[in-house]
């Protein structure tokens, strides 16, 4: 069989190399010959032949045309203009012989139908709450006004109090200045957190409502040229977003943990973690909040809390009131996942699967139709080689998703679809933010060695290497990866269901002007982000090339060594803190470090046996290795939960419950006991992860 296969295989990518030539930025820089970790040297031969012909595919002109068509009017989820470009998609898809299938889901969302900021003191002003129009943009009118996702309804008057970044720090500074959010209407920049702490924290003090701006001095005119003139944020630019609580669970509030199908079963809106604790929150543009904090009174802020407007800020209260009146259709409406499926030809059991979400609060070129585009473009590149007689080993599945915008809810639907299917993922590649010149990446450290590998063999616009040289030129001489934390669709694959995970991007300078803005459209990617749309085009080829080898290789190449080592860092350093606040070790997990130092062993030795295998063509050796090294991640997982979150699963990382965004590292242990105070919670969680690490070492163990 394995023989059989990779003698069609490679009738069919003589085929498809010959037909279509590839341009310079698509040619491997690796040699035809060259190993491929995972690879035996004659299925790696045949994967570069596979790879030269996938990367002729992908093309600047194709990126554009997708960009153009897709963002010609806006796609927030569950409206017309989401479902034309859902229509858009499936087409394209079609087009490549593909066969998309639109998987619907119905879950609660809000939309606003009325947002109004008024200045009532030192005068009464009515502040903007949408952008202004430029001459390019269609269908303005159903672009929506500066919207908090899921906020509470809520008419509130009050003083105004300025409160940095809204962390949880930033109120410890105001309360030890004597200054109390308690009735009164806080103003927060966005940054540094989630924005959904912000209001959560300004709530647990006794505030009325939050209003959330973006500061010039972090995506404004303090770094260059505005919209449209530049790609930083203008005056008027709104940065939208969802308050919900994705740091507790993630996916339809209503249904957590099983799939919001039209009759599902539904808790009450009040009963939700990721609706809870919340005040009337809404998003206002830096030029909107410039009068209320030029007319704040009270004490100067510290250095630190100073923004980029060309004033002294204040803490208030005094001097600035406002009123806010906020109604929001909430509801329960349908959102859209288009999904693709091709078939593997000997483990069709097991995935690879792609994903980018589709919708976006405005335009949403950059997020993330950058994304979906890639997608399309790899889809395009797989039924070249379909029409040629290749299939993949593992069966390929590309996913857009609708509804991550709101609180990841296409990709966390269809995961908790899809459970036991999930046991034979073998990776799931996230793209949200994938077409600018600075690449990024985040991964389980399992798929660290991979993702380098990868970045080695496209070539990076505008440079005479590729995407590793550049990468590691950017960050010093270092290739950093990021471990997966919160804001997008890798959440539930990774963090619920232990699939193996990495989050694939790029970005130019600026990027951060456009997020979530009506300035996300066509036009600032075609003059600022990508305007030639070949980092686009090389974002699809690396995307692409890795869902190829992962569905191709002999062995799944996952590596656990330096897993298991990092995961002894983490147990120190937990120990360490403990030190420094208690003065002494409270939880002790020096059994745990044992434990791990023996995974590491563990997965030593099994990667000696997968590089025998691997030289000698030992296909029984095969399934035997990929069985294990498919089942480590899913062995730390916790059935229980993680404590007082019980959605998120996974031991080692999970969102941080007061960043959001940011990675917590052995999350159950340090919110037991630093989060919450808890050292028998803490012990107990101390105990579930020693078993995990027995069970990930049994699993690595002949």
């Amino acid at each position: 069989m394995f023989r059989s296969r990779f003698l069609t295989l490679a009738t069919g990518f003589a085929t498809a190399a010959t037909l279509v030539a590839a341009p310079p930025a698509a040619a491997a820089p690796a040699a035809d010959n060259a190993p491929i970790a995972g690879f035996t040297p004659r299925s790696a031969t045949l994967q570069r032949q596979l790879e030269k012909a996938f990367g002729a595919v992908p093309t600047a002109t194709r990126a554009r045309a997708l960009d153009r068509e897709l963002a010609s009017e806006p796609g927030l989820a569950a409206t017309t203009g989401d479902r034309r470009r859902v229509d858009r998609i499936v087409r394209e898809l079609r087009s490549y012989g593909l066969r998309p299938e639109v998987k619907t889901y119905h879950t609660y969302l809000s939309q606003p139908r009325r947002i109004k900021v008024e200045m009532t003191a030192p005068r009464r002003v009515n502040l903007p709450v949408k952008e202004r129009r430029r001459p390019w943009q269609k269908d303005f009118q159903h672009v929506i006004p500066g919207h908090s996702g899921m906020s509470p309804d809520g008419r509130v008057e009050g003083e105004v109090v300025y409160a940095n970044y809204g962390r949880p720090e930033d109120f410890a500074l105001l309360e030890k200045n004597g200054i109390s959010v308690k009735g009164k209407i806080v103003l927060a920049r966005y940054g540094a957190v989630l924005r959904g702490v912000k209001p959560r924290e300004a709530a647990r003090r006794g505030a009325k409502a939050v209003l959330i701006y973006s500061d010039p001095a972090d995506d404004g005119f303090t770094h260059g040229k505005v919209y449209p003139q530049g790609p930083w944020r203008a005056a008027d630019g709104i940065q939208r977003g969802s308050v919900a609580q994705i740091m507790y669970a993630a996916g339809d509030p209503l249904t957590p943990g099983w799939p919001a199908t039209r009759n599902a079963r539904r808790i009450r809106p009040e009963q939700s973690v990721m609706l809870r604790g919340l005040v009337p929150t809404a998003p206002i543009s830096y030029g909107a909040a410039e009068p209320l904090l030029r007319s704040l009174g009270g004490a100067r802020v510290p250095r630190e809390w100073q923004g980029g407007l060309r004033f002294p800020y204040r803490f208030g209260p005094g001097g600035t009131r406002v009123h806010l009146d906020l109604r929001n259709d909430y509801r329960v409406r349908p959102i859209w996942n288009v999904i693709v499926r091709v078939p593997g030809a000997e483990r069709p059991d097991q995935e690879v699967i792609l994903g980018a979400h589709h919708d976006s609060w405005a335009y949403g070129s950059v997020d993330n139709l950058s994304g979906t585009g890639n997608i399309l473009q790899i889809g395009r590149g797989l039924g070249a080689l379909l029409r040629k007689g290749w299939r993949p080993r593992r069966s390929i599945v590309l996913a857009t998703w609708d509804g991550e915008e709101y609180g990841i809810y296409g990709s966390s639907e269809y995961a908790e679809d899809r459970d036991r299917l999930l046991r034979n993922a073998v990776a799931y590649i996230n793209m949200d933010g994938a077409g600018g010149s600075d690449f990024g990446a985040q991964a389980t450290p399992a798929l660290d060695r991979f993702v380098t590998d990868v970045t080695r063999e496209v070539r990076w616009p505008g440079t005479t290497g590729t995407a590793y040289d550049d990468w590691k030129r950017k960050n010093g001489g270092t290739t950093p990866i990021d471990r997966i934390g919160g804001g997008s669709d890798f959440q539930a694959f990774f963090q619920r269901y232990g699939v193996p995970a990495m989050d694939l991007g790029s970005s130019s300078p600026g990027t951060a002007g456009s997020y979530h803005c009506a300035c996300d459209d066509h036009y600032w990617t075609s003059r600022f982000g990508d305007p030639t749309f070949e980092y686009h085009a090389a974002m699809s080829r690396l995307v692409g090339i890795a869902a190829l080898r992962l569905a191709n290789a002999d062995v799944a190449p996952l590596r656990y060594q330096s897993y298991a080592a990092e995961t002894v860092t983490y147990l120190n350093d937990f120990t360490a803190a403990q030190k420094k606040k208690y003065g002494r070790v409270v939880v002790d997990v020096s059994r745990d470090v044992r434990q791990a130092r023996a995974w590491q062993r563990a997965a030593e030795a099994l990667q000696a046996r997968a590089d025998a295998a691997l030289k000698a063509g030992d296909t029984a050796a095969f399934r035997r290795l990929n069985d294990k090294i498919m089942q480590t991640e899913r062995d730390l997982l916790t059935a229980a939960g993680l404590p007082r979150r019980p959605w998120y699963r996974h031991q080692m990382y999970a969102p941080g419950i007061d960043t959001g965004y940011a990675t917590q590292r052995l999350p159950a242990l340090n919110d037991a006991l630093f989060q919450f105070g808890d050292p028998a919670l803490a012990r107990r969680y101390e105990a579930e992860l020693y078993r995990s690490l027995r069970a990930a070492t049994r699993t690595l163990t002949p």
